[in-house]
C-alpha cells in the first residue's frame, strides 16, 4: 500500500509557517480584546423567575421577579 506523502519545498514551508504565524497572531489579538466573550452571551441566570445581568468582573447582579 502506498501512503500519501508530503514532500514540499521551501516555499510551500516558508508559506505554511507564514499561515500559522498569522493564524495564531489574530487568535492571540482576539483573546486579548475579547476575553469575556463567551460569559457576555451566556445565560447567568437562576431560572425564569430571574433577571440576571452579568459583569464584566465579578458575579452576575441577580434580581428575582415580583409574583413567582
Amino acid at each position: 500500500m502506498k501512503w500519501l506523502q508530503w514532500s514540499p519545498d521551501r516555499n510551500a514551508i516558508l508559506g505554511t509557517c507564514i499561515a500559522l504565524i498569522i493564524i495564531v497572531i489574530v487568535f492571540a489579538v482576539i483573546v486579548t480584546y475579547f476575553p469575556n466573550f463567551q460569559q457576555r452571551s451566556a445565560d447567568v441566570g437562576f431560572g425564569p423567575d430571574w433577571n440576571c445581568a452579568p459583569q464584566a468582573q465579578g458575579d452576575p447582579i441577580c434580581i428575582r421577579k415580583m409574583g413567582r
